[in-house]
């Protein structure tokens, strides 16, 4: 499944330089579950150059205009752990497994019990969370 990923981000021209998987893509990577789409931060510029390609549709999704299309959802931030993180702001909490860059375990762990603590996280983030810790404790262990 990682090689489709990459397959899939390289057909848009995305790359390590210019997009970060976030959100469950990690758990995908690191084989811990699945998840149904491709959630990616871009830069301003590959945002731009997506936007103008006619391939995604444009919606609105928490305030904010997001790329779409059956797999994908491409943005230029992600608001979590309270701010807006763009893919610089990113960049020191990434890691690069099989030439793609994902947000780091350790993120998305914060930012689930971000949610969950601010009673919007959902079953399925509950259920992260306690992969997750699962994982790391693996790693320590």
């Amino acid at each position: 499944m990682k090689l489709e990923v990459k397959t899939k981000l390289d057909e848009l021209g995305l790359n390590s330089d210019n997009s970060i998987v976030i959100g469950s893509g990690i758990l995908r990577a690191l084989n811990l579950r699945e998840s149904k789409d491709i959630d990616v931060v871009v830069t301003e510029e590959k945002y731009r150059e997506l936007s103008n390609s006619g391939r995604f549709k444009k919606e609105q999704n928490r305030g904010r205009e997001v790329l779409t299309d059956n797999l994908f959802e491409i943005v230029t931030s992600w608001t979590v752990i309270g701010k807006a993180w763009k893919f610089d702001d990113l960049l020191i909490y990434s890691v690069i497994i099989d030439g793609v860059r994902y947000n780091t375990v350790q993120f998305l762990l914060d930012a689930k019990r971000r949610w969950i603590a601010d009673e919007e996280g959902r079953q399925k983030d509950i259920d992260d969370v306690k992969l997750m810790e699962q994982y790391l404790s693996g790693l320590k262990g």
